[in-house]
């Protein structure tokens, strides 16, 4: 039996969880408040703390040794799919040089660190980072030149929905064509062709979610700019916008109580929400070459049925339907995990200079 540790640091939490082979043996969430957080001037501050809670969880449950740790990968730059070895430029990179600042970045060292007290210091690793990339290059071209659309978002649990997908109708990955959205507090969506994501919708590109306003009319907002500034333009579109604007909620749950007390207001709302999901998928299944066996959506909001259904009825002319709700990234690191163990998968090494 592989023993396999999965970390998936958040914003406000760590997920925990250990798998024995395929199998689930525990899962835990590490909770910390605003005021918790506040104390830390940078994220990687954090890194102790959650570590401390991480190990706390291990003997808990009576864990002594562990054959591989998984990490939830960071904002590294564009990088393949799959499994990445954790050593020490990596996680000078992650800590010195992110993308952006996210708790995300703390995924490697937190893996290495627990490989080197219970793992006798056998490899870890990350996977699936947010900053996969494996768009074509025509996908990129926006019309301004030196502006290109990139690939960062929820590239770990679509991969996890695809290989899923791919299990419920008995083929491969690599067999298969997709577009998948994934929408929470965040949304993204992607294009699978045989194995590869070749387009990629970020959040600040179309569908709003929960709490970020997808993609805006240009003109309008360079007056909006001009009022808030630039800092708290992006605070705006990032955190206060999607259903928080429009519904002053980020619970599409409530959304749904309001439409049934008669709310003609929330009600439309929530087919603009449907609507945008459904656009989404369509802009995407024509960057994918062949007939798609599959839509999907994941994330949060496909626990609503009543969402499901509209996105399912205005995209049934591009493919069957169905939905993966919640997510799926701890079992998405363990079983990447395990593939790299059995040697069912390489793994990558990434270089970087000095700079990072």
């Amino acid at each position: 039996m592989t023993k396999i540790i999965a970390i998936n640091p958040g914003a406000t939490s760590t997920k925990v969880a250990m798998y024995e082979d395929k199998e689930l043996i525990w899962k835990e969430e590490v909770t910390y408040n605003s005021q918790e957080l506040e104390a830390f001037n940078k994220v990687f501050d954090q890194f102790e703390m959650r570590l401390q809670d991480i190990e706390e969880l291990l003997d808990k449950h009576g864990v002594t040794e562990i054959d591989v740790a998984v990490g939830r990968g960071g904002l590294i730059g564009p990088v393949k799919p799959g499994a990445i070895l954790v050593n020490d430029a990596l996680v000078n990179h992650l800590e010195h040089h992110p993308i952006l600042e996210h708790p995300s970045n703390m995924g490697a060292k937190l893996a290495k660190a627990l490989m080197e007290k219970y793992g006798q210091h056998k490899p870890a690793y990350i996977y699936d980072p947010v900053t996969v990339d494996s768009m074509r290059d025509v996908a990129r071209i926006t019309g301004l030149k030196g502006v290109e659309r990139t690939s960062t978002g929820h590239h770990l649990n679509m991969r996890a929905v695809a290989r899923k997908v791919a299990e419920d109708l008995g083929k491969s990955y690599e067999e298969l064509n997709l577009v998948i959205a994934h929408v929470g507090g965040g949304a993204s969506a992607s294009g699978h062709e045989h194995g590869q994501i070749v387009d990629f919708i970020s959040d600040d590109e179309m569908m709003f979610s929960a709490e970020r306003s997808g993609g805006l009319p240009i003109k309008a907002m360079v007056e909006v700019i001009k009022k808030t500034g630039l800092d708290q333009f992006n605070h705006l579109v990032r955190k206060k916008a999607g259903l928080q604007s429009l519904c002053h909620t980020t619970d599409l749950r409530e959304v749904e109580e309001r439409i049934e007390a008669g709310d003609s207001e929330a009600a439309l709302v929530f087919d603009a929400l449907a609507l945008g999901i459904a656009k989404t998928l369509a802009a995407l299944a024509v960057s994918v070459d062949g007939p798609i066996d599959r839509v999907c959506l994941t994330g949060g909001m496909a626990y609503s049925k009543a969402l499901c259904q509209k996105v399912a009825d205005k995209t049934a002319f591009i493919g069957p339907f169905k939905a993966y709700p919640g997510e799926f990234e701890l079992e998405a690191l363990a079983l990447g995990g395990l593939r790299v163990v059995n040697k069912e998968e390489d793994y990558h090494v990434l270089e970087f200079t000095a700079e990072g």
